[in-house]
């Protein structure tokens, strides 16, 4: 009897009512035989509706969203427009956020890391649009993509208990997610036109066609207007700086529809809540495996410490033969600020594998404080070369680089006795700020202000030539332009002839280019 209880399915709500069994009945997921089959085979009809519900919501918006991503941006990643398509990305996200919770009766509002990440992208366009280096640009730009991410993540997920491996990692799950939903926008597509009355087609699913069926109709003829009149191409061309012919529309649509799909299947994907929101602890190994390393590499450390602090800084060790200050500066601070790299890394992978250990915790310790040690050895080698061979932006790239990793580190040292630190929190916002700050430093000023000052003063085989001060970004216009000589003017004619030809409009404003162009050609007058 107990046995036949315990096999017996449970009955629904009209089979208890007539005392007899219903098979395939689930109570607790409220499904009929039918549905349950349909699960066996494909989706209920439920979950299609469900489909064309969220097509209904993003589909619209997403159109919108790609078409203006296009004609803001494209060829054109360094101007103001960035600044408006951040905004509107915000906006977009949000408006989508509301409507899916709404959908799900869930309680919208907007987490405290999504605000810093909001306000890090909209510093970073405005930062980007105010410089002309562009490795600064490229920088801000893989800085606002990573911020964008890292808002969906805090917006759709719990991440609360992730580690910074956890994090990282859901950033990499969440751009592979988007990737294997490249099919979702036209399965539902497929069920919002099934499910949706032809009313409500006709509102939104038409409206959804007519875009994607006119972008192509619209690039042909106006390519063919553009060509065709010359005061027509002049008013357009004016109007968004852009070269329309063939290849031009070519690669617009191709980049909208990079958009539309990159935007669609990213939320779509981040909005079904598979990135769970527990980071599982992989700390298994044996602590006296990681003890027994970390004693032989803590010993290599110090020993190298104590020549760095006896040698390099106080100046009490004998160099070898032959070597000059200068020398022995220059060699070397690309391979440490490697090793520091190494450490930061080998740090957190002992952390995150193997079990907690006091002992294993003092020898990390150890090995942070050698690093920092290292760190100041290779910012005061490249001092050093500065000094001697004056200032480029590799080498003040490099002290930035050596400024980050210390801060990070400082930030692993109190994780080592706070297993609670938010380590992925703190590294989201110190990389945003230190991205930022090198930025809005405009560093091509910097160094051109250090070279000129002291390029009089330096032996000639020791100078910077003159030829890598032209090499330099409108941001160095302010001091070039106070400076006589060919070098100078060459870099005025230039920057001048440059920015004419590009023709910039309101459309790809940048306020170095301008600041600069406006500069040269008030000289020019004089």
């Amino acid at each position: 009897m107990e046995q036949q209880n315990s096999m017996q399915p449970q009955m629904n709500m009209q089979g208890q009512e007539n005392g007899q069994y219903v098979p395939g009945y689930d109570t607790q997921s409220n499904m009929s035989p039918y549905n349950v089959q349909q699960m066996q085979f494909g989706e209920t009809q439920q979950q299609k509706e469900r489909r064309a519900e969220i097509f209904s919501i993003m589909a619209i918006p997403t159109c919108i969203y790609a078409a203006l991503y296009t004609v803001l941006l494209y060829n054109n990643y360094q101007s103001i427009a960035l600044s408006l398509f951040v905004v509107i990305t915000i906006g977009y996200c949000m408006y989508l956020k509301t409507h899916l919770y709404k959908m799900n009766q869930k309680e919208f509002h907007v987490k405290p890391m999504s605000l810093f990440c909001m306000i890090g992208m909209l510093g970073l366009a405005i930062c980007t649009a105010s410089t002309g280096n562009e490795w600064i640009w490229m920088l801000n730009e893989a800085g606002i993509v990573c911020l964008l991410i890292c808002m969906l993540l805090f917006e759709f997920c719990n991440t609360k208990k992730w580690t910074l491996a956890k994090g990282v990692g859901s950033i990499f799950v969440a751009i592979g997610g988007a990737i294997s939903y490249i099919g979702e926008p036209f399965s539902d597509l497929s069920c919002f036109r099934k499910f949706k009355k032809k009313k409500e087609t006709g509102k939104a699913g038409y409206i959804v066609i007519g875009v994607l069926i006119s972008i192509p109709v619209l690039a042909i003829v106006v390519a063919l207007l553009y060509q065709a009149d010359a005061v027509f191409a002049n008013l357009f061309g004016s109007l968004f700086s852009i070269d329309f012919h063939f290849g031009t529309w070519v690669g617009m649509v191709f980049m909208f529809g990079y958009a539309l799909l990159a935007a669609y299947c990213g939320i779509r994907f981040l909005a079904s809540e598979k990135i769970s929101a527990e980071s599982k602890d992989m700390r298994h190994f044996e602590p006296m495996i990681a003890n027994t390393i970390l004693v032989l590499i803590s010993i290599v450390y110090a020993a190298f410490s104590f020549i760095q602090i006896f040698s390099l800084f106080l100046g009490k060790m004998r160099l070898p033969d032959g070597y000059t200050y200068a020398r022995y500066a220059r060699e070397g601070f690309f391979q440490l600020l490697f090793v520091c790299m190494i450490n930061v890394g080998l740090v957190l992978l002992f952390m995150g594998l193997f079990r907690e250990n006091h002992f294993k915790k003092i020898l990390l310790t150890v090995i942070c404080g050698c690093t920092y040690i290292m760190i100041a050895s290779s910012a005061f080698r490249m001092c050093l070369y500065i000094r001697h061979y004056n200032l480029t932006f590799l080498r003040l790239f490099v002290l930035w680089m050596l400024a980050v990793i210390g801060i990070l580190l400082t930030g692993i040292l109190v994780q080592i006795y706070v297993n609670k630190f938010p380590m992925f929190r703190y590294t989201i916002v110190v990389v945003t700020v230190c991205v930022f700050a090198l930025g809005v430093a405009h560093p091509d000023y910097w160094i051109a202000k250090y070279d000129v000052a002291h390029m009089n003063h330096m032996r000639k085989e020791n100078a910077i030539d003159y030829n890598y001060l032209q090499t330099l970004s409108t941001d160095a216009a302010p001091v070039i332009a106070t400076q006589n000589g060919e070098w100078a003017e060459k870099y005025g004619k230039y920057v001048v002839q440059t920015l004419e030809e590009e023709k910039e409009g309101l459309r790809e404003y940048n306020f170095s280019h301008a600041k600069a162009k406006a500069l040269f050609t008030e000289q020019k007058t004089r």
